[in-house]
């Protein structure tokens, strides 16, 4: 006989006891316990794991389809309004799923795989329902080996940072360079960002890496200055995990000091996830940014929520175009449109506009045309280690950008 297992864990169930106290966070976890046992067919066994866990068995008339069905039903029970003290919360659910035998032979081996599929839910946003799959087994485990690897990296030196050039549209002249990370790892060769930054945001390592990536991009940046390009400034990306720590503002203190560099000259790039975690605390950070004089820049723009509600209050230098509107802008007239429009509001707003991808002539033309503010792209410059960038720096400035 076929029989399923089901790890369901609660999402983001920390903000609840964070907010209302763990006994709130008890209550909410009895109701979600008994919706979820009030809508079990027969042959269900439920158990709480620990914390906000929950493992179900199912044992009769398992099939792909019914188990798929439940769990679909299950995450609906879930999301259903919650009360507390007359206040309303919807909290959803990341469901994996292991089979007999399929995925294992005995209860320890169910459970884990189960567990593991439903780690992929929450990797993906969480409110997901994943099936367990050897090839999901063998990911975790290169992803453990990757968080081992990870942890040494910084000590070993296996990071150094690429730059691209910023052009200005108008002038032609190199402005800025956005600072970029990579791991040459020496025997997994050279690990995509995609890869290792999560991992890092996941186990904490992200500020470490997050503060040296800061200083050695101000460093390399104060001697670009002192050894001929002096107005030459540099963007630094800045994960959500990172912006969000306290003690981010005096890692960017510290790295101006120990590199000299003026802080009008640097730039920190924030994705609008980054932001939205927690709007008014992610303003009075900004906000203290600025006032130390660094600047500001939204990065990926158009890919997020961006509500026009929000960014007109926020305190930002500089919007990103993400280079999906810019990649098919010779031939697609709504990306077109949609440029045009952030470019608008971009000038309406008093922030600059920096359009991403830029891989073609025929581009710098449109958005040269459009009058937007700067161009970063692989038609530009692609991302260089620093030796070869200042060897780049005159054929980036000598790009041929009018049209004709």
């Amino acid at each position: 006989e076929l029989l399923a297992v089901l790890v369901i864990d609660i999402d983001r169930f920390k903000i609840i006891n964070d907010s209302l106290g763990h006994y709130a966070g008890d209550i909410v976890l009895k109701e979600i316990a008994a919706r979820i046992q009030n809508n079990l067919p027969k042959g269900s066994y439920l158990g709480r794991f620990s914390g906000d866990k929950f493992t179900l068995m199912l044992t009769k008339n398992v099939s792909i389809e019914q188990t798929t069905r439940l769990a679909i039903d299950l995450q609906n029970f879930i999301s259903k309004p919650l009360y507390y003290q007359n206040q309303e919360f919807i909290v959803t659910a990341s469901i994996g799923i292991s089979s007999f035998p399929g995925d294992g032979l005995d209860e320890n081996i169910l459970v884990k795989n189960a567990d593991i599929a439903m780690n992929r839910s929450k990797n993906q946003g969480g409110n997901k329902i994943t099936y367990f799959s050897t090839g999901m087994n063998d990911q975790a485990i290169i992803r453990l080996e990757l968080e081992s690897y990870l942890r040494k990296a910084l000590q070993k030196d296996e990071f150094y940072l690429c730059y691209q050039p910023l052009m200005d549209l108008k002038s032609g002249e190199i402005t800025c360079t956005e600072a970029l990370i990579r791991w040459q790892h020496p025997h997994l060769g050279l690990v995509s960002p995609a890869q290792f930054i999560p991992l890092a945001e996941e186990t904490g390592l992200i500020e470490e890496i997050g503060a040296w990536v800061l200083t050695t991009a101000c460093i390399q940046t104060k001697e670009w200055q002192s050894s001929g390009y002096p107005k030459l400034g540099v963007s630094v990306n800045v994960s959500a995990h990172q912006f969000q720590q306290h003690a981010f503002i005096g890692q960017v203190i510290k790295a101006l000091e120990i590199s000299q560099l003026e802080p009008e000259f640097l730039s920190l790039e924030l994705t609008e996830s980054a932001m939205l975690k927690d709007i008014a605390y992610s303003i009075s950070v900004m906000k203290a940014l600025q006032d130390l004089g660094v600047k500001v820049s939204i990065d990926d723009f158009g890919t997020g929520y961006s509500s026009l509600s929000y960014l007109r209050n926020l305190p930002i230098d500089t919007l990103k175009i993400d280079q999906s509107f810019i990649n098919n802008l010779h031939n697609d007239p709504s990306d077109i449109a949609i440029v045009k429009a952030i470019i608008t509001m971009g000038q309406g707003l008093a922030v600059k506009i920096v359009a991403e991808g830029v891989e073609t002539h025929e581009q710098m033309n449109i958005l040269r045309d459009m009058d937007c503010h700067y161009a970063q792209g692989y038609y530009i410059q692609k991302p260089l280690e620093s030796d070869a960038f200042e060897k780049g720096f005159r054929t980036a400035e000598s790009v041929e950008y009018s049209s004709k």
